[in-house]
């Protein structure tokens, strides 16, 4: 079967998303040996890929996750990663920001491949348990609206292409950039940042075709895979079919006086000791980084009509004390289930 397809690609010629899809199917039971795998994700990397190939890889991920089941509308805020900046995990330190202003968060992530902390690096130094059951975290979610998937137990199909990645490395797959796409609760809406602004289109078509209702995929033109604070972040925006174009300038929210040094760091105790600052109120750049991510959040929840009104909710929820209670709690709430 995958001799047609590989003389497709030989040929520099795109796959259907059927294509695709089926192949992977059969990757994912098992049936395609590793060798031949890593050859048809080199001529992917030769070739590039667009989104039909991308849709199929994702559909197939999807079918094969251990899928967790809420009844209400759920968000997820998860990049690319491999933007090599090592800055602290703010797409955690919002997603905890955003669900303890009423968001249900069903945050999707793993362990650092290329930065200091990934989500779960985090968390998991923070005391939360990120070993939970599909049920376990729909339970997070309707009590605490955050729940964490961590991707090695959702998508234990992926056993059948890490000798390839492997092989690959330390260059990028396709693979690389499928996390965010896979939500194993089915999140219609999402915050995506990716580490190049060549992928925008082709990861916004995907969405569309995957049934985003809406979405902001952003690139920050000092290269990070969020919104930025110290530069402007190019954003294509989704809301159904349609996909929107722009610019989010930072000077309109925060005043700029800050450099991206301000926010790197060295390992994941650094990173959750600025995840704590951020939610204990202390200003900065960090905070101010949270924040706009967080307000993104608020604002593709459809709980805001604007960034500038998702700011003034997250400051609320961080004024409050919300923001780190929601911590303190998802820590007790979680560890609950080891016993269980």
């Amino acid at each position: 079967m995958y001799i047609d397809l590989f003389n497709k690609l030989k040929n520099n010629n795109s796959l259907s998303r059927d294509e695709s899809k089926e192949f992977i199917d059969s990757v994912f039971t098992g049936t395609i040996p590793s060798q031949v795998l890593t050859e048809f994700l080199l001529l992917l990397n030769k070739n590039g890929f667009g989104s039909n190939e991308l849709t199929g890889f994702a559909l197939s991920m999807r079918e094969a996750s251990n899928k967790v089941i809420f009844d209400r509308e759920v968000i997820d805020n998860c990049g690319t990663g491999g933007d090599g900046h090592g800055t602290f995990n703010i797409s955690t330190t919002a997603s905890l920001i955003a669900s303890s202003a009423g968001v249900y968060v069903a945050k999707h992530g793993n362990k650092a491949v290329t930065s200091s902390s990934g989500s779960a690096d985090i968390l998991q130094a923070a005391g939360i348990n990120i070993n939970l059951s599909p049920d376990e975290v729909s339970l997070c979610l309707e009590k605490y609206n955050f729940g964490f998937m961590f991707a090695p137990l959702h998508h234990l199909s992926m056993k059948h292409v890490a000798e390839s990645r492997k092989t690959i490395a330390p260059d990028k797959t396709i693979f690389n950039i499928l996390g965010p796409l896979t939500n194993p609760a089915n999140a219609k809406k999402q915050l995506l940042g990716v580490y190049s602004k060549d992928l925008m289109l082709t990861i916004a078509e995907t969405l569309v075709n995957l049934g985003t209702e809406k979405a902001m995929i952003v690139h920050s033109k000092d290269g990070l895979d969020e919104i930025s604070i110290f530069n402007t972040t190019n954003v294509l925006e989704i809301n159904g079919s349609s996909i929107d174009e722009y610019t989010i300038h930072p000077e309109e929210y925060f005043d700029c006086c800050y450099s991206l040094s301000d926010i790197i760091v060295s390992d994941v105790t650094e990173s959750l000791n600025i995840l704590k600052s951020v939610l204990n109120n202390e200003p900065g750049p960090a905070k101010d980084i949270a924040l706009i991510n967080a307000a993104a959040l608020i604002y593709i929840s459809g709980k805001s009509e604007n960034l500038s009104d998702g700011i003034k909710i997250c400051q609320d929820a961080i004024e409050s004390k919300d923001a780190i209670n929601q911590l303190e709690n998802l820590i007790k709430y979680t560890n609950k289930f080891k016993n269980a």
